[in-house]
């Protein structure tokens, strides 16, 4: 992923294709978890992205919500703020957090986990930053063997480009979360295995390959295009077996975690 967010233009085709195919949809499930939400708590969305999870939190609570999208990426930062400028958006990382302790009754985090070099620590911050009776509602992409699409276009980019450093299924095992979760001071650890089907009328197979993280140092620039292009018509060929109504559509598979401060 973090080749993928240096890429230009990530910010705009994240808000434009895979929001409404990805992160929307599982935006709803993720609140459908963090229920009871009222107007009067203060609500950190980590690992913001361009901010969906904050808007549609906005949407359900009224523009007196209070809301704080927090992301590592400059460029998702500011996309975030322009579709909302409303709401607060703060650039930073998961493993130094810039809130007193005890801001937020509910930190909400969409496939963001997976991806801090240092989890544990990561965990203990989001716990000081909830009011005991807090509550932490977050989800993790399950085993990439578990995601159809992916594992597709995973074996298709390993021919490609070589031996990926893959993170987004890196947190797939529940029991493991479990652990972690109960070690970081967290109780009321409850995790469902959730499954939904992505429609996509568009897919950034240049992007999503990217976000695996491959050493392409090895390769000359156009060395580089020319996998990376044969990659890409390849994986078009790969997703005829999901097309559906002018795109394609595949189940993905996800942790959904929820858990308390006392």
């Amino acid at each position: 992923m973090e080749a993928a967010l240096r890429t230009p233009g990530i910010a705009e085709t994240y808000e434009r294709l895979l929001v409404p195919a990805i992160f929307a949809p599982w935006a709803q499930e993720i609140l459908s978890r963090a229920r009871p939400i009222g107007s009067a708590d203060r609500i950190l969305d980590l690992g913001c992205g361009t901010g969906i999870v904050a808007r549609l939190l906005r949407d359900r609570l009224g523009g007196g919500a209070r809301i704080t999208g927090v992301d590592a990426s400059t460029d998702m930062i500011a996309m975030a703020k322009s579709i909302t400028p409303a709401l607060e958006w703060r650039e930073a990382s998961a493993l130094k957090l810039p809130f007193d302790d005890a801001s937020f009754e509910i930190v909400v985090s969409q496939q963001m986990l997976q991806f801090v070099p240092e989890l544990a620590s990561a965990l203990c911050e989001i716990r000081r930053v909830l009011v005991p009776g807090g509550r932490l509602v977050a989800a993790t992409w399950r085993a990439r063997s578990e995601q159809p699409l992916y594992e597709i276009l995973g074996q298709i980019a390993e021919r490609h480009l070589g031996r990926a450093s893959e993170k987004r299924f890196l947190l797939g095992d529940e029991a493991a979360l479990f652990e972690m979760l109960a070690s970081a001071g967290f109780t009321d650890v409850r995790i469902d295995i959730v499954t939904r089907t992505d429609h996509f009328q568009e897919f950034p197979f240049r992007l999503s390959a990217l976000a695996a993280n491959f050493d392409l140092s090895a390769f000359s620039p156009s060395e580089r295009e020319a996998r990376l292009s044969a990659l890409e018509a390849e994986s078009r060929e790969a997703v005829e077996q999901f097309a559906s109504n002018g795109g394609f559509a595949a189940p993905s598979r996800a942790n959904l975690i929820t858990a308390s401060v006392k």
